[in-house]
């Protein structure tokens, strides 16, 4: 028999009695989250009233309030002052159910193209400021091109970054581009935004992205975009290897095997391959400051 959960107990009156601290126990950390918990079972609160049910001092809460407001986890409604949850949270939780969904989706098609090529696959989805690699299937051989599962990457100078960004609108790309300077990771890394902008054409008109050495030197990879049922784009699939077996004359194929496993990824997430329209990416839309 398994046991359940029954979640956070109450008191008579409704408050929500203190969670047992963890390993690491972090106190503010663990008000906020006692008012998150509070708000996700009772919204929308006052003040004296979120405070409590989460069992946190009103100076306190209302400290903890204004920073959670700040980054879009709680709204305070102006007319009455009550907080409720925040869309930044909403936004997570999709972004997560999407990438796991998308990785069950993608892992059968990665799989068979990893071993019709024995190079090395990847999966990645889109972050406020570059992609996040959720799943990866390793060439066998010993002289092979790896990252790691939850390892970030730069948007401009890969494969799986380019193909997501060539679906941006314009505005999103140019605020990007004003936000993050185009560091040059390699001697070959595309940094002018002129340049940029004509090489994501370029991955529109053939459907896949190449690295010719952009991103590290001693490495090409080919990715191309995976988009959902609405037309947005999700992630993106690529194939890496050493530049010494992906030769320039291979990337046209290689690219072109890329494709389409991301065009069956995509129609297994629902898309009808009627014409994607320009992708707002919600996670660099989002993102405040530099």
């Amino acid at each position: 028999m398994t046991a359940t959960d029954p979640g956070p107990s109450t008191d008579r009156g409704g408050a929500q009695a203190p969670r047992r601290a963890g390993r690491y126990p972090i106190a503010v950390l663990a008000k906020a989250l006692d008012l998150l918990d509070a708000l996700e079972a009772h919204e929308p609160l006052t003040l004296t009233e979120l405070s409590a049910r989460a069992g946190v001092n009103k100076t306190t809460a209302l400290r903890v309030l204004a920073n959670l407001e700040e980054r879009g986890y709680v709204e305070r409604e102006v007319a009455t002052g009550r907080y409720r949850l925040g869309y930044r949270l909403l936004q997570l939780g999709a972004r997560k159910s999407r990438g796991l969904d998308l990785r069950t989706v993608a892992r059968p098609i990665l799989q068979r193209l990893q071993a019709e090529f024995d190079e090395t696959v990847n999966l990645a989805v889109p972050d406020r400021d570059g992609i996040v690699y959720i799943d990866i299937f390793e060439s066998a051989r010993g002289l092979r091109m790896a990252a790691t599962i939850g390892q970030r990457d730069d948007y401009h100078s890969s494969s799986l970054g380019k193909a997501i960004m060539a679906w941006w609108p314009a505005s999103i790309l140019e605020d990007f581009v004003r936000r993050h300077p185009l560091a040059p990771k390699t001697r070959r890394t595309v940094v002018e935004p002129e340049a940029l902008a004509s090489e994501l054409a370029r991955v529109r008109e053939r459907g896949y992205a190449v690295d010719d050495e952009e991103n590290e030197l001693g490495a090409r990879c080919v990715g191309a975009p995976v988009f959902d049922h609405r037309g947005s784009v999700v992630g993106a699939i690529s194939l890496a290897g050493p530049a010494s077996r992906l030769t320039p004359d291979r990337m046209a194929g290689l690219g072109s095997s890329v494709a389409s496993a991301s065009r069956h990824v995509s129609a297994l997430m629902g898309f009808d391959g009627a014409g994607p329209s320009p992708s707002l990416n919600p996670a660099v839309a989002t993102t405040k400051g530099g």
